[in-house]
């Protein structure tokens, strides 16, 4: 396996080594500092153009007008799917995806054979949707013309909880120099396995190339500083979480995911002013249910509980709104039902109804926090025991199990597995944490500082 000469270091993570078992994979990633000195005393580096905001809207308009004038062209179709995704990553609009759909849709209408480009954006548009089988359909029938397309398949199996076949998909799409997307991809197995530091240098490095590719679309860059930020921040190193953030807006300002991050950041801070400006900020650009469910837990925690109120029914209308135009917000319903204690029976439903449709380890963990709150402990300890049957190390998952097994008098285990919800990340919450220290001290442990 090759790699570009500016990204060596002995850094070795064995990557599949853990993940696909016999496979003897290593992966060498980083920069040695012997190495970064001779960079720095070379010519000066080409720098990124400044992000564009009409660019997107621009190549639309073009590709949409080509389109129209060669009705036999599948490329051009294929192309203005693509270039409708991006416009909804950047903008949020579901109704983007439905067109981005559209737009692959007719492009296999004319070639449906060795077109690998429309099926895989097909797919990028179906997922958009949350209609995750039909999704991996797409993606598993641009197979034959491009390996890319296993990276794709390994991402929606990830999604559903097929982390083996993930595993195996990604296996048939080696990296070729430096490949920040593959990095990204293993890096989500990995912290699935309970790898998180293994997890956390491979982010680094896609972070890294990213950076280096002045070719690759902004929102592109910012995603893999968004992604390095949110591992940092699962294993409660906010300051350098924010720094990460921080790179992502500077590459793309209008980052309303990277916004809310920074809202959810500065709320495990307490730091409930900051919280309502970066929230804020990302409602204006999309209002999405979990930005205004935190933006009312801040205006509760500074006692304003009118507005708390307002914000609060936001989310209950947007997830109306979502479902009635066929986009899907119950995770996030569900989880903001029963951590404030509403609508528990609906919680419950909707909870069932994403473990139908996605199986993956955070579907198991929302249906046991809401079986949870609904009084239903036997069913919600055998959902929080699934949600931890692959050794994920995220906090949330050890506070949710442990306050389970405390509810059932299982006073031992609870110790342990609050214990360890702290260890991993002393700040997984604006006010868990205070809570689970109180308890342990109730039973007598003192918990992690």
């Amino acid at each position: 396996m090759k790699f570009n000469t500016k990204t060596r270091r002995l850094l070795w993570i064995p990557v599949f080594a853990a993940l696909v078992g016999s496979a003897a994979w290593a992966f060498v990633a980083g920069r040695s500092p012997s190495r970064l000195a001779a960079l720095s005393q070379s010519a000066p580096v080409a720098q990124r153009a400044p992000y564009d905001p009409n660019a997107v809207h621009s190549n639309l308009v073009f590709l949409a007008r080509k389109a129209k004038g060669d009705v036999g062209d599948p490329i051009t179709r294929a192309m203005l799917a693509r270039t409708y995704l991006e416009s909804y990553r950047e903008t949020g609009d579901a109704a983007d995806a439905v067109r981005a759909e559209a737009a692959a849709r007719a492009s296999l209408a004319i070639r449906t054979r060795h077109n690998g480009e429309a099926w895989m954006q097909l797919a990028g548009s179906l997922l958009a949707q949350h209609r995750f089988p039909e999704a991996l359909a797409a993606a598993r029938r641009a197979t034959p013309y491009s390996d890319q397309a296993y990276r794709q398949c390994a991402g929606l199996e990830i999604e559903i909880g097929q982390y083996q076949a993930a595993e195996r998909d990604l296996a048939k799409s080696p990296p070729r120099g430096e490949d920040p997307a593959f990095l990204a991809l293993a890096a989500r197995l990995l912290e699935v396995r309970g790898k998180n530091a293994d997890a956390l240098a491979l982010l680094q490095e896609a972070a890294s190339q990213a950076d280096a590719n002045l070719d690759m679309p902004h929102q592109s860059v910012a995603w893999f500083h968004e992604r390095l930020g949110h591992r940092l921040s699962s294993m409660g190193r906010l300051d350098e979480a924010e720094q990460s953030y921080n790179a992502a807006l500077k590459v793309f300002p209008r980052d309303y995911r990277t916004m809310a991050a920074l809202a959810r950041l500065h709320a495990a801070r307490n730091d409930w002013q900051h919280a309502i400006e970066w929230g804020d900020k990302a409602a204006a650009i999309v209002p999405a249910p979990e930005t205004f469910a935190l933006l009312g837990d801040a205006y509760a925690a500074l006692g304003q509980a009118s507005a708390a109120a307002g914000q609060w029914k936001l989310v209950e209308q947007i997830g109306a709104l979502a479902r009635s135009q066929g986009a899907v917000y119950d995770r996030q319903r569900a989880l903001f039902y029963a951590d404030h204690n509403r609508n528990l029976q609906e919680a419950v439903t909707l909870a069932r109804g994403e473990l139908r449709l996605r199986k993956d380890i955070y579907a198991h963990d929302t249906l046991a926090w809401t079986l949870f709150k609904a009084g239903k402990l036997a069913e919600a300890e055998a959902a929080a025991t699934r949600a931890r049957a692959m050794g994920t190390q995220d906090a949330t998952l050890f506070y949710h199990a442990g306050s389970i097994a405390l509810a059932r008098g299982q006073r031992d285990r609870a110790r342990l597995l609050l214990s360890r919800a702290l260890e991993i990340n002393p700040t997984f919450d604006p006010t868990a944490p205070r809570r689970v220290r109180a308890v342990l001290a109730q039973l007598g442990t003192k918990s992690t500082p």
